[in-house]
């Protein structure tokens, strides 16, 4: 690739970094309880989609033709 090709635009921002610092600690306090069970309905099982059904093709018949040009 030529140079001066692949051009940005806009040109983006220099990278920063940001630094802070909290004066006091940040806590929460969460509950759970000792047992947990999870359930789930059972999903009806759904048909399969209706297909028709595999049929051969019928036999075909093969038409040859030859024509000889008048003199």
């Amino acid at each position: 690739m030529p140079a001066g090709v692949d051009v940005t635009e806009p040109v983006p921002l220099p990278a920063s970094v940001t630094i802070s610092e909290l004066s006091r600690a940040n806590a929460a306090v969460t509950v759970t309880a000792a047992v947990t069970v999870t359930s789930q309905a059972p999903v009806p099982e759904q048909p399969p989609p209706v297909q028709p059904m595999n049929v051969e093709p019928a036999a075909g018949a093969a038409v040859s033709a030859t024509t000889v040009p008048s003199s």
